[in-house]
């Protein structure tokens, strides 16, 4: 790890890959079982990407231990935490303050349902807080993918009373940045995995450095492997 490195964290927010447990939407029309492989693969691919970027990787997992979670992706985090709150916004908050409080400077939370966070992406959200004080990935469906603070900048409440899982969010989080003051850069958009139309739109624009995502959409008849290289 670079010397520079050493104030910079990526938060990683997933959910304990059990089939039943994550991508329910998704499960409806795949299975249990074939919507939890999807996931493991969109997080590997993540981490690659993390770790390309040779950035400190820190896992914050929905559980109250981290037994059940992959052995990559423990291996690949320099720390592993349960995430702490109830809302969405009280998570997020707490794994922010966490890297801060421990000297982190810098720090990118990416959410683990969207295939194309890319080193490109990563790089673009730790260059961007050394000008501006956040910088958001948008999602298509209204929300963000990736959000990046620096500590100067952080404020609780950007997070709180937003209407999470509706298509308001970003804007809502955007409203509040500007009533606190606080600077902000939108990254490129990223295309999240949720339903059967999530993939469709995906798979018009695969990420080429999703290797595992891709492939197990190959395998599964939703992607020629082609596609993967146009």
């Amino acid at each position: 790890m670079t010397p520079h490195c050493q104030h910079i964290a990526v938060a990683l927010f997933v959910r304990h890959p059990v089939p039943g447990r994550v991508k329910t939407r998704l499960a409806c029309d795949l299975g249990d079982g074939d919507a939890c492989d999807l996931y493991r693969a969109i997080v590997a691919d993540i981490i690659e990407n993390i770790k390309a970027c040779d950035l400190p990787l820190y896992v914050f997992h929905d559980g109250a231990a981290a037994g059940g979670l992959p052995l990559e992706w423990l291996n690949a985090a320099e720390g592993v935490i349960s995430q702490a709150g109830d809302s969405l916004g009280e998570r997020m908050t707490a794994a922010f303050e966490y890297l801060f409080s421990i000297g982190r400077e810098r720090v990118v939370l990416a959410g683990s349902d969207i295939p194309g966070i890319d080193a490109q992406l990563l790089r673009s959200a730790i260059a961007s807080i050394a000008e501006h004080e956040m910088a958001f990935s948008p999602a298509f469906d209204g929300g963000y993918g990736l959000v990046a603070s620096n500590k100067e900048g952080f404020r609780v409440a950007i997070f709180q009373n937003i209407p999470w899982s509706t298509s308001g969010v970003l804007e809502m989080t955007l409203e509040r940045c500007q009533a606190e003051g606080v600077s902000y850069t939108l990254l490129d958009p990223r295309q999240d995995i949720d339903t059967l139309k999530d993939i469709e739109a995906y798979c018009g624009q695969p990420s080429s450095t999703a290797v595992s995502t891709n492939g197990w959409l190959v395998s599964h008849g939703f992607m020629l492997p082609l596609m993967i290289y146009c």
